[in-house]
């Protein structure tokens, strides 16, 4: 006889094991599949920052020795890795002129290190007795009367599994909200593809510092920034991000800073496919639960993928014990995700992809005006972007008078649609 479970979780990155976590706690029967062999494995390319601003998605996260603590949603994780307090955010326009970022209190942003943060997560996993499916890939979801039947591929063979309720978790190219058919109701922006290396031996100016490149003079590279080394007095590593080797390899040997990477050593390369769709406003489909990266718009943070994790189990915990759980997480995920309110796409993506739309020498300008004030903010994809924005709009005056083209232009990208902010940045990944 097939068995049942009460919740099949597809997807083991931070959403689905803080899920599957979660659920076991609550005394659920759960399958937790991924289709990667070793599951704390990171083979995409990710940031891995812990935001610092308070209250970002609802949720203030903070660290206290060894645990980083969810205050809004009082719960915790334990993590046992190293942690590099990034000081800095800089943008360095095509002749070097800077925009700093920084904090006097607290960090822009702590940089962790992914793996071991997911091998917490999973030895925790296995020690409750979750049932787990390695090299396992979920195919299909499909609501039948009361229950969910879930296909699942693993070394060419399908079967079918069935839960009374599922939890997609399988990450921003999810193949259950594709069978869904819900991406058809979603706005289609693109699919932008990164490459990264990680780097030994990187010697910048501006140590632990997130360095944002703008402007065609830097081709196609976007950032440069440190990552935590898996324990303290591992070698220190570094990450550049572009949209392809042969743009990194150009950057590092030919560019202006070629001089930051003369004894660099590349230890990884990762990579990632961005499929750019607005998030699902209602993340539940009959007993079908869409968390995390699987619901946004590109990609939640790894907190904010922590966080809905545990919140959809405690939701499916609650729908299967007295009902109205999927009620409270819709509602949650409607209310705190802040790409979901009304204008915050367009704010998040303003300054990051907007800027790409000036020329070399107005970005130069432009970062020579504002390049002597330091603005004060986190490093996440709303406090600076609103920073920034304000400093420029202190100089419109000045702009018009000096360059009255580039106002315009100014002008323009601040009245922009997102279509037309993200058109511009799918050009910058793609030239």
């Amino acid at each position: 006889m097939t068995k049942e479970y009460d919740l099949v979780i597809v997807g083991a990155g931070p959403a689905g094991l803080m899920a599957a976590k979660t659920a076991k706690q609550e005394g659920l029967e759960v399958l937790l599949v991924e289709q990667k062999r070793e599951i704390a494995k990171v083979r995409r390319t990710c940031a891995e920052g812990l935001i610092t601003r308070p209250n970002c998605d609802e949720e203030t996260v903070t660290v206290e020795g060894e645990k980083i603590i969810f205050h809004s949603n009082d719960f915790s994780i334990n993590y046992h890795g190293t942690w590099v307090n990034m000081k800095h955010s800089l943008y360095i326009s095509p002749n070097g002129s800077r925009i700093v970022i920084e904090r006097d209190e607290t960090p822009v942003a702590k940089i962790f290190n992914k793996e071991v943060l997911l091998e917490g997560l999973l030895s925790e996993v296995e020690k409750s007795g979750c049932e787990i499916e390695n090299e396992t890939m979920g195919i299909r979801a499909e609501n039948i009367k009361d229950e969910v039947i879930v296909t699942l591929q693993s070394k060419g063979k399908q079967k079918e599994v069935r839960s009374r309720i599922a939890i997609a978790a399988d990450g921003i190219n999810s193949r259950l909200v594709e069978s869904l058919g819900i991406n058809k109701n979603r706005k289609f922006f693109g699919t932008p593809k990164i490459v990264s290396y990680f780097l030994e031996g990187v010697d910048t100016p501006f140590p632990n510092a997130f360095i944002y490149f703008v402007g065609r003079g830097h081709g196609q590279v976007e950032y440069v920034m440190p990552k935590a080394p898996r324990k303290a007095g591992d070698t220190p590593l570094s990450e550049i991000v572009g949209s392809t080797e042969e743009s990194l390899n150009k950057f590092m040997t030919e560019g202006k800073y070629s001089s930051w990477f003369k004894e660099t050593k590349v230890v990884r390369k990762t990579s990632a496919v961005l499929n750019f769709y607005t998030p699902i406003l209602e993340p539940v489909v009959g007993n079908i639960m869409i968390v995390g990266d699987a619901a946004s718009f590109i990609e939640v943070y790894v907190q904010g993928a922590i966080m809905y994790g545990f919140r959809a189990a405690k939701a499916a915990a609650k729908e299967l014990k007295e009902g109205n759980g999927f009620a409270e997480y819709v509602n949650y995920w409607k209310t705190s995700y802040e790409y979901n309110k009304p204008g915050k796409i367009e704010e998040g993506c303003r300054i990051a992809l907007g800027l790409h739309t000036f020329e070399d020498k107005e970005l130069d300008y432009l970062f020579d005006l504002l390049a002597p004030q330091k603005i004060k903010s986190y490093y996440d994809e709303f406090s600076y972007p609103a920073k920034m924005t304000s400093v420029i709009m202190n100089h419109i005056p000045r702009i018009r008078r000096e360059r009255p083209d580039l106002a315009r232009k100014i002008d323009t990208l601040f009245k922009a649609t997102i279509e037309e902010i993200l058109g511009v940045g799918m050009k910058h990944y793609s030239a």
